[in-house]
């Protein structure tokens, strides 16, 4: 993650949207909160985990379907 100050951004937005597209950027300002520049497609893949994990039963959901997919996996693993 990348580290500017607000004044910096000021003068060098096209740098730090270069920046963006390796990682995220944080905009660092003295006066009040920060702000975080990430690519679009990490914005959207962040929105979709946030949206399956928004209820409890679809949390809850997810977890079982991923621990059996590890017990399923280890299960095939020991038998090769």
């Amino acid at each position: 993650m990348y580290s500017l100050s607000a004044n910096y951004l000021a003068s060098h937005v096209d740098e730090v949207l270069e920046l963006a597209t390796v990682d995220e950027v944080l905009i660092a300002q003295d006066s009040s909160e920060n702000l975080m520049i990430l690519k679009e497609s990490t914005w959207r893949s962040l929105q979709d985990i946030a949206h399956l994990f928004a209820t409890s039963v679809n949390a809850e959901r997810l977890q079982q379907s991923l621990l059996q997919v590890r017990a399923d996996y280890l299960t095939e693993a020991h038998i090769e």
